[in-house]
This record gives C-alpha cells, structure tokens and sequence, in this order.
C-alpha cells in the first residue's frame, strides 16, 4: 500500500498539516493553564472558557483520526483501493478542516 503514491504522498501531507497544527497551537498559546474563550456563538457571544491546555485536544484528535484512516486503508487496500484513497483522502481532509477550526480560535484569541 505505502508503494501507491496517492497514499502515500495524502499520509506524509496529513502528517505535515498535524505538524503545522501543533506548531500554531503552540506558538499562540503555549503551555500555562490560564482561562481562554474556546467557542464563540453569535447570538450569545463567548459560550465556553476553558484551560489553554484544551486547545491541544484539537490536532490530538487529529492524530488519532489519521492513525486509525491509514489502518484501516492498509487493511482494505488489497480488497478495494477505491476505499483506501478515499480513507487517506478524508485523514488530509479532517487535519484541513482542523487547521480551519485552530486558526478560528487563534483569531478568537487574538
């Protein structure tokens, strides 16, 4: 599987983009455990405060979800690679739509 190139080249972008996430969570907001806003609602404004260390729980998730897509896309590889592109393809999707959801909160922030 790791020979086919649209894998491969989608897992090694997957990674890059968690890469990227960290170092945009960590660079804004660091290590200290003060109160921050973690979700904004228009009607209601901020709705949430929480622990800056929560902000780390968002490319945490996005590991995982990239884990468990390329297992699962090894394992279903030899029986369908229709099914493989596209778990691979939705892991290089979910850390977009991550780095997405980290830069609203680092605007939130700002």
């Amino acid at each position: 599987m790791l020979k086919d190139r649209l894998i491969f080249v989608s897992v090694v972008f997957g990674i890059i983009l968690n890469i990227i996430l960290w170092l945009l969570l960590g660079g804004k907001f660091g290590w200290s455990a003060e109160k921050i806003p973690l979700h904004f609602n228009v009607v209601y404004g901020i709705d949430f405060l929480g622990s800056t260390r929560q902000v780390y729980e968002i490319p945490l998730t996005g590991i995982v979800l990239l884990v468990i897509n390329s297992i699962l896309a090894i394992k279903f590889y030899p029986r369908s690679k229709l099914f493989s592109y596209f778990l691979s393809f939705s892991a290089l999707a979910m850390q977009a739509v991550l780095i997405v959801a980290a830069t609203a909160l680092i605007v939130l922030n700002a």
